[in-house]
């Protein structure tokens, strides 16, 4: 049986004249609030309604009372930070149409948060009520697309500028550039003209065998295959950052036009970490958060265990935890870093995955933890609740079931926030490593630069006392 913290009268006052707007520690470790000073570690979720299909109608289903009752639940365990999907199809149906109707649902649920005391981080327009018109042909360095996003954020930070229920603005989730499209082979030819300045030294930089097939100005895209060493391929990947970053850029900087008193990230995919791709190179998502951390306040990445079952042996387990620090050390460029999505199934065998008990989820999240405690200063599990229409792990992987009832991930996230100053530790000093040889290696090369980063890892790791969340 479910018992829930309810809040009383005092308790909601006290939250609404204790919240404050956050931003990163002067050391740069970490997150303080604003006035006060006190140290702000996010714990929480990743926020939808579990009942309102798959994938969620967050914002054409919002039922304001069932929110509220989420987020009483929500903070009843701990959370203390909520993410959450801005969606186009709700937001902004056309490039130049900001829906009022869809702003004055998020007035409600951004009152709901600062009632129960629970942070927002707002996640830009996607997908999933519906791709606009305005994405086609080029959604991340199409005109179009890109100026329909300044037009966005003009109106949607504005709006909610100095507003202290929300913790940061998150670009998108999971952006991941695709490989190819025929609108950038004008934009490739002029990133190398600016790279190189001209044909003699591009000629240089690149091989006789990949350059003598190329008219200066015309060059050719690569196959998306592996080719370690090759220059096209190097160069094609870097182009492809750069268009990244451009995205990012341009984003950030319409942002703190309308709203320079909240914090900006991007909730990268775990395939920005280059030295584990599965596939051909068309899996790295070309979205760097090593490059863009110049634009952001801090950087949120996402991860899941993609190296077999961590209960199919003792192996699997550490695998699945050594890639976990690699991604999260990767990210590391001097600012904080959140895992911002994670976790795992449990109670449940969704899509032909094995059974896995609540226990068993339990256990696994929580060791992600105790590996990640030097490493983020956040932590935000997917989703809140079992999803029972979902197509993936999102049907068994809540912190509660689809009733509001605690699953055991549940009763030990709750356990966890409530000593959440104890939670962080120090980060240590961190090993560098060359990722550009990850952006034209094969597998056999990508595992070998993979293992000596997650070597370096462990041994920083273990030479500062932390634990490495090794044991079941």
């Amino acid at each position: 049986m479910f018992v829930c913290i309810w809040l009383s009268a005092a308790d909601v006052a006290a939250n609404r004249s204790s919240m404050d707007l956050v931003e990163v520690s002067p050391d740069g470790r970490g997150f303080a609030e604003r006035d006060s000073g006190r140290p702000y570690i996010p714990f929480g979720t990743n926020y939808y309604d579990p009942h309102t299909g798959w994938a969620p109608k967050i914002w054409r289903q919002f039922d304001a009372a069932k929110v509220r009752e989420h987020f009483r639940v929500m903070r009843g365990m701990g959370v203390n930070c909520a993410r959450v999907f801005l969606t186009a199809g709700s937001f902004q149906p056309t490039a130049e149409k900001i829906e009022e109707s869809a702003l004055e649902k998020l007035d409600m649920l951004v009152e709901i948060a600062r009632e129960k005391g629970v942070r927002l981080i707002l996640t830009g327009p996607d997908h999933w009520e519906g791709q606009p018109a305005y994405w086609k042909p080029d959604r991340f360095a199409g005109q179009a697309a890109l100026e329909a996003l300044e037009r966005f954020w003009d109106v949607v930070a504005r709006r909610y500028r100095g507003e202290p229920a929300i913790f940061a603005w998150d670009l998108l989730n999971e952006p991941h550039l695709p490989w190819s499209l025929e609108q950038w082979r004008p934009l490739w030819n002029a990133w190398l003209r600016n790279t190189y300045g001209n044909q003699e030294a591009w000629k240089a930089a690149w091989s006789d065998e990949e350059a003598k097939s190329d008219e200066w100005g015309n060059v050719a895209v690569p196959e998306n295959k592996p080719d370690p060493g090759s220059s096209r391929l190097r160069d094609w990947q870097l182009f492809r950052e750069h268009l990244a970053d451009e995205w990012v850029r341009r984003q950030v900087e319409a942002i703190r036009r309308a709203d320079p008193t909240h914090l900006v990230t991007v909730g990268y995919i775990q395939w920005s970490y280059p030295l584990v791709r599965p596939g051909n190179p068309n899996r790295y998502a070309a979205f760097n958060p090593r490059r863009q951390a110049r634009w952001l306040d801090f950087v949120t990445i996402h991860f899941y265990p993609t190296m077999g079952s961590p209960f199919e042996s003792d192996i699997k387990w550490q695998k699945n935890m050594s890639y976990l620090q690699g991604v999260l050390a990767y990210c590391h460029t001097g600012k904080p870093v959140v895992l911002a999505e994670f976790g795992w199934y449990g109670g449940g065998a969704p899509q032909h995955h094995p059974y896995l008990s609540e226990r068993q989820q339990a256990r696994w999240i929580v060791g992600e933890i105790e590996a990640s405690r030097s490493l983020a200063d956040g932590w935000l599990s997917w989703p809140f609740a079992d999803t029972p229409e979902s197509r993936d792990i999102s049907l068994y992987a809540g912190l509660v079931k689809a009733d509001l009832a605690l699953k055991d991930w549940g009763r030990e996230f709750k356990a966890l926030a409530a000593h959440l100053p104890e939670l962080k530790k120090s980060t240590p000093k961190l090993p560098s490593s060359d990722f550009t040889r990850a952006l034209t290696a094969d597998e056999k090369e990508l595992n070998e630069l993979h293992q000596t980063y997650i070597q370096a890892i462990s041994q920083a790791i273990a030479a500062s006392g932390d634990k490495n969340g090794s044991e079941k």
